[in-house]
């Protein structure tokens, strides 16, 4: 992952990837190892570079800080394309509440942090709906949208966005768990079955459940991009 306007190559956290995976920075047995011969590979025959920006606050980023990084580094490409991951936040907050627990002990102690923690994640995720559905930006360029929660269950939707970017999706590695993150927050680097990221709210709490119940402009969203299934029963009503 990068920071918009960092160097790319600025204390890389490196994670473990598929078997024949080329990157710069990798993770083996839980350690960073830097592989600059992949880099030098790179910068040599040239190839497609992928750059992963999460939690970004995409209103306040003009495109060229998003590309500052490799073109400093790699020089400028012959072809770009900017990518948008939306999850339907009644899955993505729960999972962000179990991650923020698991790695910042201070929000377990400290429920009023843990809100506005997740207060700000739900910000942002309104910031990128906004994004999907008006996604041309003079400022920000155009971005193409992956649903994640379709991308994780149909193979025909992989299959058709694979094929806007010029690609032939076949499914490789396609029950790989990276310990990016350490994982999923819920099963970690196991592979759980993959309907069970799309039931994370029935295994949330109060805090995540106080949060939403204050965006409600949210189950709309939700229900425009994922459609009406996708926001539980429950909570199509929110006082």
């Amino acid at each position: 992952m990068v920071t918009p306007g960092k160097d790319l190559l600025e204390k890389p956290s490196g994670v473990s990837l598929p078997p024949g995976t080329r990157a710069y920075a990798t993770r083996i047995n839980g350690k960073v190892v830097k592989q600059p011969e992949h880099l030098e590979w790179f910068q040599n025959s040239g190839g497609r570079l992928l750059l992963s920006y999460e939690n970004t606050n995409i209103e306040k980023v003009l495109e060229a800080d998003l590309d500052r990084p490799a073109v400093k580094l790699l020089g400028g490409a012959s072809n770009k394309k900017n990518l948008l991951v939306l999850r339907n936040p009644f899955n993505m907050l729960p999972s962000a509440e179990k991650m923020l627990r698991r790695t910042r002990p201070a929000l377990e102690n400290d429920e009023q942090l843990l809100r506005n923690a997740l207060d700000r994640r739900l910000n942002l995720w309104k910031s990128y709906a906004f994004l999907h559905m008006h996604p041309m930006s003079v400022t920000r360029g155009k971005f193409e949208t992956f649903l994640f929660d379709r991308w994780v269950i149909e193979k025909g939707y992989r299959d058709s966005m694979a094929e806007k970017l010029g690609y032939k999706n076949k499914d490789l590695f396609i029950d790989f768990v990276s310990d990016a993150g350490k994982g999923s927050s819920f099963s970690g680097v196991s592979l759980a079955q993959k309907e069970d990221v799309l039931r994370r709210w029935s295994e949330s709490n109060a805090v995540a459940i106080e949060v939403l119940s204050k965006h409600p402009e949210v189950i709309g969203f939700t229900a425009l991009i994922f459609g009406e299934d996708a926001v539980p029963k429950q909570y199509l009503t929110v006082k």
